[in-house]
């Protein structure tokens, strides 16, 4: 199945709900695809791709769409960074924010400061730098051209 009959697939899904967060996941699906689209890719790049979205069995249908769908973007996603190492845009970011929240440096500031406030300031200053450093991978990312 090729990008094109994958994303007609996706429009006609689109259509058929009216629920706002089935849209959002078919509209991030899209979004990828016709990303991959604008993307000069090989011949054998290609071929993997469509392997890849034939594999997903987006024609089947199933009870729960709403959990199916989303969990193969993710392992389509998954395929793209691990073959391609393509990422999504603000990838970095979000998971230097999450590894920012580590109680770690709170409980560090806190037995220093021996205060309560050391976990609340810890944890902001953690999130900050997570922030920090996940916006400079995703610029490096950007100019490699790795952002989908």
């Amino acid at each position: 199945m090729n990008i094109n009959d994958t994303s007609e697939i996706l429009n006609t899904l689109l259509s058929q709900t009216d629920k706002k967060s089935e849209k959002k996941i078919y509209h991030c699906f899209i979004r990828t695809l016709a990303s991959l689209k604008k993307r000069d890719l090989s011949e054998s790049q290609l071929q993997l791709i469509q392997e890849k979205l034939s594999s997903l069995n987006l024609k089947t249908t199933t009870i729960n769409r709403k959990k199916y769908i989303p969990q193969k973007i993710s392992e389509f996603k998954a395929f793209l960074k691990n073959e391609f190492s393509f990422t999504i845009e603000k990838h970095f970011t979000y998971l230097g924010m999450i590894f920012g929240m580590g109680v770690s440096i709170g409980t560090s500031i806190d037995s220093v400061l021996e205060t309560s406030i050391g976990l609340s300031i810890g944890t902001g200053a953690g999130i900050a730098l997570g922030i920090a450093y996940g916006a400079k991978k995703d610029a490096e990312a950007k100019k490699q051209g790795r952002v989908i």
